[in-house]
């Protein structure tokens, strides 16, 4: 009985050492989890088909779709262009948001970075208030990641936006993105990461109105890559918001 005794008292003893000891695995779980997770979780819901966000985001999608095939049937039947080329480069840092808050202007800034270069090819026009490109480009992710990945898309630009002081356009994108090692940032414990994701570029461009240098252009974009809502993969994907600058060779630019 004292030897029963004495093993309850030892074990008792233990108790709250071991409880100190989980709850120390917590907070080192927790903080973990807090390099990649932005502090207001409810801005950063995931885009798949399971969450409440993903109707929102859906909807939106779907808005847009119809307006852009409106555009396209007001601006009549689209013709061949003359296959204008250009270049383009840009650098962006990860916002943990989804790209629905980095549209609205709502951004937490993570430590990683990416930088992209590529070239696009006008395939046809819509007269002149639409045309659709042809883009590859690849990039370099540095800071909490290191990895390459290579992109290409279809993108519909809306040109030129009624500014007298510039010359703008609006830009979206589809097309595949494969990262040729696993992204980290992209990883969740409920949705791991995919290599092969959907590019999805959104973007708008500012150039100097005129004949003073029409060539050049400002860009900003979101470089977000996803799993489409859960059609491609459940990955929840990033978002970089980027800048950088575009040249186009054809003399039509010069007339814009």
């Amino acid at each position: 009985m004292r030897v029963a005794g004495q093993r309850s008292a030892k074990q008792t003893e233990r108790l709250p050492r071991r409880i100190a000891v989980m709850r120390d695995h917590a907070a080192v779980a927790t903080v973990q989890a807090a390099r990649f997770t932005p502090s207001s979780g409810a801005d950063v819901q995931p885009c798949g088909s399971r969450y409440g966000f993903s109707f929102t985001l859906g909807a939106w999608g779907w808005i847009l779709a119809v307006l852009l095939i409106v555009l396209v049937f007001r601006a009549g039947a689209a013709q061949p262009a003359d296959g204008e080329w250009s270049v383009f480069g840009y650098a962006g840092q990860w916002s943990a948001n989804n790209i629905g808050s980095i549209l609205r202007g709502r951004t937490e800034f993570r430590d990683t970075y990416v930088g992209v270069a590529g070239a696009s090819r006008t395939l046809y026009g819509f007269r002149e208030s639409l045309s659709l490109e042809l883009e590859a480009n690849a990039g370099v992710h540095t800071g909490l990641q290191h990895h390459s990945e290579v992109n290409t898309a279809l993108l519909l630009r809306w040109r030129p936006f009624p500014n007298r002081y510039l010359n703008t356009s609006v830009a979206f994108g589809l097309g595949p993105s494969y990262a040729f090692r696993t992204p980290e940032v992209e990883q969740h414990p409920r949705r791991p990461a995919a290599r092969l994701l959907v590019f999805m570029p959104v973007e708008i461009t500012f150039a100097q109105p005129g004949a003073r240098n029409p060539r050049w252009e400002v860009l900003f974009r979101v470089h977000h890559r996803s799993g489409a809502f859960g059609l491609v993969s459940d990955a929840r994907g990033s978002n970089f918001v980027s800048a950088g600058v575009r040249f186009r060779f054809s003399d039509n630019a010069d007339r814009r």
